[in-house]
């Protein structure tokens, strides 16, 4: 709350912005930024890239500092957190429906049923098996869709492909990373998650995942998504690789990282699709605020250049994903 915590009209709060925070607040345009965002949302959530210091727990601003230019940012973490979502979801559904596929096929088309540990990759830890097999019943147990009760009244089971469509995503990736070598080769194979040595490489397929997933749940929770990192989880990638190098000198994994891996998941026109709509969002962000926010921000999502994004998107795939080949993998 503002101003020791008593509650403020709208007038009172870009009263209080202009004479405590020296932020540029005035007229309709900014009440109703105000009162349709929330101060909060606002201030709180975006006001990093433009604080200069901290003197006594203050926060001080770039002079001239305005409304505007937070909501800028703002509407820059909207525009890209729905874009990276719509992305992400797409993945995630394409490898629920290969791997549900590839599991049954490995699985003696599915003979070997997935709650059995046989369905598995048993030189593993036998013990976690049996602890994702029974996180699956009970997230099976706790879904209500009607195919499931329909399977169940029906044919008393739940087949693979509607099993993998209801747990969660984490679970998911806990189901991939125990399945048979075959399954998880013929995922890697089809994306090109490989290593140096064109070896299909199991730790970037489900440490990718895995980041896909993090970044998706704060993209669905409505979270500010620019500043999202998670510490010393920096995987090197290929693609990485023919960046800058001081990108090698991070370990901190961050939005650039989900962009380098997307680099593997999707067609090559369809990612065109993705970087052409983040470099826009970067380029019209860069005009609306000062420079010295607008590094802020590029350097919180991994960037160090904006010219990477157009780098990144004209970078050859190495491996084309051929959906005609998922039955031949």
């Amino acid at each position: 709350m503002l101003n020791d915590k008593k509650f403020l009209t709208y007038n009172q709060q870009m009263k209080y912005l202009r004479t405590d925070k020296n932020i540029i607040c005035s007229g309709t345009k900014d009440k109703e930024i105000l009162s349709r965002v929330g101060y909060f949302n606002l201030i709180n959530g975006y006001k990093e890239p433009f604080v200069t210091a901290v003197v006594d727990g203050v926060h001080v601003y770039y002079q001239g500092t305005s409304v505007k230019e937070l909501h800028s940012v703002k509407r820059f973490d909207d525009e890209l957190r729905l874009l990276l979502l719509r992305y992400i979801t797409q993945v995630e559904e394409e490898v629920r429906t290969i791997t549900a596929y590839k599991f049954d096929e490995i699985n003696k088309c599915g003979k070997i049923a997935w709650y059995q540990v046989d369905a598995f990759d048993t030189s593993k830890d036998v013990s976690k098996i049996v602890k994702v097999i029974s996180r699956v019943y009970s997230e099976i147990g706790g879904a209500n869709q009607d195919y499931i009760s329909y399977y169940l009244k029906h044919h008393n089971y739940i087949p693979t492909w509607i099993m993998i469509k209801v747990i969660r995503f984490y679970t998911l990736i806990e189901l991939l990373e125990f399945s048979k070598v075959p399954v998880k080769k013929a995922i890697t194979s089809l994306y090109g998650v490989l290593d140096n040595n064109g070896v299909p490489d199991f730790k970037l397929l489900i440490a990718s995942l895995h980041w896909l997933r993090t970044v998706r749940n704060s993209c669905a929770h409505n979270e500010r998504i620019f500043a999202i990192k998670q510490t010393d989880s920096r995987l090197k990638t290929m693609y990485m690789s023919l960046l800058a190098a001081s990108y090698s000198r991070e370990n901190d994994r961050k939005i650039i990282d989900l962009l380098v891996y997307m680099k593997y998941y999707l067609p090559e026109n369809e990612y065109d699709v993705l970087m052409s709509g983040v470099d826009k969002l970067l380029v019209e962000l860069k005009r609306n605020i000062r420079g010295q926010a607008f590094e802020y921000v590029r350097a919180a999502l991994g960037i160090k250049d904006i010219s990477h994004i157009e780098q990144l998107r004209r970078t050859a795939k190495t491996k084309p994903v051929i959906y005609g080949k998922i039955g031949q993998l």
